[in-house]
């Protein structure tokens, strides 16, 4: 009986798989339709797309010498906030709804609560066994937050190395290591719909295909997006990252329009125990504590028009950081990001160190010329992706 209620009853049509660029090799540019799926690639020869980047939640770590795909815990701290209100509800349930009560009850109705410390050990008996209910819904949500990091098996990041103009891949199960030059790269927005029994689907796809020549085979990535903007936009920020330098994300010129200069912490990919001191420093500016005019009085202030200071800001931060247990949330999401990464080879560290710049690999002269006529065909003239590839004589 109940099998009908849980039993599905379509399939999509169309599953999501890598395409074959193996046998047919393509191009930037070139869109492959087959069913109901879609896809245009945007490399090999990674040309310019004219797309606004990608946020860096996208990447689990970026500096000065590569960028990592893989393994970022963006919303951990979040999901501990809210861990905080659960036990909270618990604790409110236990101890003070039944001191709230009796208090009432006592100030009141003085008659019916002739013993009101007796009335309230009674009550904090029931409440206390009752919320040892709580024990289950939070025990679920931990482990829906841990069980990705504790049980399922850590995968390696990929890693996008500017300076050598290379890309690490590393197998989960063998552990072995394959470096390819980023402009032989195979990268691709995937558009497929699927139909049920209740409704059409439609999902989003950015993947890419490193091809390893000694073994005659392709290593697949293939990262689910909400949309093909987002795809698109997180291929932009890799391309840019590697092609022109760029820190994804930074520098912001809204921070340095409002003081806010990124440092070390603030350009982290990560959430931690540094994501506590930057929504800090985030309430003190909203307090206006930590301007150019912080040494002045309130009356200079206002003569050289300053914002008024006002501290309530930076005291809702404390008050907020205080029922979540102060860093509890950002002490999870620390632990879960160290706990969830997997050591990389020796090998790796080795090729992801830093080097002079005087041995920086340089672009070659096929993609540098395909980058301006890509980029003259459509900030100049107003062409597509698709056009400006074909006008650059890459299709």
């Amino acid at each position: 009986m109940f099998k009908k209620f849980f039993k599905r009853r379509g399939k999509r049509s169309e599953l999501v798989v890598p395409p074959d660029i193996k046998s047919q090799r393509p191009c930037a540019g070139e869109i492959r339709a087959k069913g109901l799926n879609e896809t245009l690639f945007l490399s090999p020869l990674p040309v310019y797309t004219g797309q606004a980047q990608g946020s860096s939640r996208n990447f689990s770590d970026v500096n000065d010498t590569f960028l990592e795909i893989g393994g970022s815990n963006w919303g951990m701290v979040e999901q501990g906030k809210i861990l905080a209100v659960a036990i909270w509800m618990g604790l409110f349930t236990a101890f003070l709804m039944p001191s709230i009560v009796i208090l009432a009850g006592a100030i009141f109705y003085p008659e019916n609560f002739l013993d009101p410390f007796g009335d309230l050990l009674t009550f904090l008996k029931v409440t206390t066994s009752v919320s040892l209910l709580f024990a289950i819904p939070i025990g679920a949500y931990l482990y829906g937050m841990f069980s990705d990091v504790i049980f399922s098996p850590k995968s390696y990041p990929v890693r996008f190395n500017r300076q050598r103009r290379e890309v690490c891949y590393v197998d989960n199960k063998t552990e072995q290591v394959l470096v390819v030059p980023w402009e032989g790269v195979v990268a691709w927005v995937a558009n497929t719909q699927g139909i049920t029994s209740y409704s059409a689907t439609r999902q989003y796809t950015f993947g890419m295909g490193l091809e390893d020549t000694e073994q005659d085979k392709v290593q697949f990535l293939l990262l689910p997006q909400p949309s093909d903007a987002h795809a698109l936009g997180m291929w932009t920020s890799i391309r840019n990252y590697m092609e022109d330098g760029q820190i994804v994300d930074t520098p912001d010129p809204m921070l340095t329009a409002l003081g806010l200069t990124p440092t070390g912490d603030r350009l982290k990919s990560y959430e931690g125990l540094h994501t506590f001191e930057v929504e800090r420093d985030d309430a003190r500016w909203m307090s206006n504590s930590n301007d150019e005019g912080a040494n002045l009085t309130d009356k200079e202030r206002e003569h050289y028009g300053y914002p008024k200071r006002t501290p309530w800001p930076l005291r809702r931060w404390y008050i907020w950081r205080v029922l979540s247990f102060w860093k509890m949330p950002y002490i999870l999401a620390e632990w879960s990001y160290w706990k969830g990464r997997r050591a990389l080879p020796e090998k790796v560290e080795t090729w992801s160190q830093p080097l002079p710049k005087e041995q920086w690999a340089k672009p070659s002269p096929a993609l540098i010329k395909a980058n301006q006529l890509v980029k003259n065909a459509m900030d100049k003239k107003g062409a597509t992706f698709v056009d400006a590839c074909k006008s650059a004589g890459l299709l």
